[in-house]
């Protein structure tokens, strides 16, 4: 199952290019979110990242750039089905 604070983090980290970054701006420490994106990398059986050994920025592997697409998508529904139950409540 798809989880969305995996797929928040990966989002993050492909517009960062940056674990660290990324799990700043979350508010998440680094190995957080490198669980997360590992974790995302195991349910979908690729890797969705590559990691450069002499800096510390990641590239989307094609996969990844693919995966992105519906990691965003999915994201956005998330927030919407949100507001949309929060405004049946008020």
């Amino acid at each position: 199952m798809l989880d969305l604070q995996q797929l928040q983090s990966f989002c993050m980290v492909a517009q960062m290019h940056n674990f660290t970054q990324a799990a700043a701006k979350l508010g998440y420490s680094q190995s957080s979110v490198t669980l997360h994106v590992k974790a995302l990398e195991r349910e979908l059986g690729a890797s969705l990242l590559t990691r450069s050994r002499f800096s510390k920025t990641v590239e989307l592997t094609e996969v990844g750039r693919r995966a992105l697409v519906y990691a965003e998508r999915l994201l956005a529904l998330a927030a919407e089905a949100k507001t949309a139950v929060g405004a049946l409540r008020s």
